[in-house]
């Protein structure tokens, strides 16, 4: 898919949110293929952006889309977790603005040999970093079913679990899952036909919770979240765009709790929080979604939920 130009989503809102015109020094650490990047580049003269991808092949094809501003924006391949370490190799303390645009990118779906896509018959890979040691194709013929099960439920909140996790079971027995078709298959087959969505495919869950738990992506997005804020400046910005409820709900708990000076639980009798500081102002109180013009022109926004908060 190397003619396909993946469309940002919410760039006006991120742009003016993070305040990006106002000049600074900025991360864009799920830089995908650039497109957020590229209009933070171009909204000041000034801005320089540190662009971080756990996708090698993905990161290369933002390098290309920000190649007129090399100057301007460092490209590092590495996991956004390990984003102190990555500003203190470059000599950055704070940092102005940080995005976060959490998920999978739309070349991923497209790609048939990443093994994202339940459209595509390819291998059941689904990792954003080819060096990491677990696949799909891992999870699904080596996990213990009850494990399968938990994930499907707990990553992709997939009623059918059951049922799909025990057709997964007998036809392992017979022959290992290798392929996205192959498990698409078996999901169709394992759901009740008069209980396919109309709209999405029956797998699109279990993709989903496969994917996450590849990725281990939840967890990585709790893991920052705690960090990422303490790199701002005063007055610096975080913010993320989720495409799913898992994600979004981590956000709007993860910006609460740094929010807040007490973050004990109802039943103590007093708060145990000394000392405790208020280390972010939420921005955005209801997450900002696309208008009805970028719907038109990018209906794969449709899900995008914009959430932003400030250093204080």
């Amino acid at each position: 898919m190397r003619g396909y130009l993946h469309i940002p989503v919410l760039t006006e809102e991120v742009i003016a949110h993070l305040k990006c015109s106002e000049g600074g020094v900025f991360v864009d650490a799920t830089i995908g293929e650039g497109g957020h990047t590229l209009e933070i580049l171009r909204a000041s003269g000034q801005n320089k952006v540190i662009g971080i991808d756990r996708d090698q092949e993905i990161l290369e094809r933002a390098r290309e889309r920000v190649a007129g501003y090399a100057d301007r924006a460092t490209l590092i391949h590495d996991d956004f977790t390990h984003l102190p370490l990555i500003l203190q190799s470059l000599g950055i303390e704070k940092v102005d603005g940080i995005l976060f645009d959490l998920g999978v990118s739309t070349v991923h779906l497209l790609e048939q040999g990443r093994g994202f896509s339940l459209h595509q018959d390819g291998p059941l890979d689904m990792r954003m970093d080819t060096r990491g040691k677990v696949t799909a194709s891992d999870i699904v013929n080596r996990y213990p079913l009850e494990e399968i099960e938990k994930i499907l439920r707990s990553n992709g909140e997939e009623r059918w679990a059951k049922r799909i996790v025990k057709v997964i079971g007998k036809e392992r027995q017979e022959a290992a899952i290798r392929t996205t078709g192959q498990l698409a298959e078996i999901c169709s087959r394992a759901i009740p036909r008069k209980y396919h969505p109309r709209r999405l495919h029956p797998a699109t869950k279990t993709f989903l919770a496969l994917r996450i738990a590849v990725n281990e992506e939840l967890n990585k997005i709790e893991e920052v979240l705690r960090i990422a804020p303490l790199l701002l400046k005063r007055g610096g910005r975080i913010g993320c765009i989720s495409f799913h409820s898992l994600e979004d709900r981590i956000v709007k708990e993860g910006f609460k709790k740094l929010e807040r000076t007490c973050i004990c639980p109802p039943s103590l009798p007093q708060c145990v929080c000394k000392g405790r500081e208020k280390v972010l102002q939420i921005i955005t109180r209801r997450p900002l979604t696309p208008g009805p013009e970028e719907l038109r022109n990018n209906p794969r926004a449709r899900s995008a939920k914009l959430r932003v908060a400030e250093r204080v």
